[in-house]
């Protein structure tokens, strides 16, 4: 009987490095409802997509970059709750929160 172990090694290093290779994690139902809701609320101020044009607030790529996970979630609580500069608090609620939080978390690091 011919040993199993080295004839899945190959394939177990495909596999392994395909998913090393992965960038963001795909994006799934909430982070494509936070987009959505981005897109509603915040769109008329930020870029959604691309780069903010000079002048303007920050486009959602470059918040990506700037904050991640935990401290994201915590921003996002803070200006839904008291604003932030000009922007006036949002009044969305923790479930839109995370989705928007999910969605910039999807989103490629530069």
């Amino acid at each position: 009987m011919r040993p199993f172990v080295p004839a899945v090694l190959p394939l177990a290093a495909i596999l392994l490095a395909a998913g090393c290779a992965a960038t963001p994690a795909a994006e799934g139902p909430s982070a494509a409802r936070g987009r959505l809701t981005a897109e509603a609320r915040c769109g008329t101020c930020h870029a959604v997509s691309g780069e903010a044009e000079p002048g303007r607030p920050p486009s959602f790529t470059s918040l990506a970059s700037r904050f991640r996970a935990h401290s994201l979630r915590t921003r996002l609580t803070e200006i839904d709750e008291t604003g932030h500069f000009n922007m006036p608090p949002l009044r969305m609620g923790d479930a839109d929160v995370e989705d928007i939080a999910a969605w910039l978390d999807s989103l490629p690091l530069p």
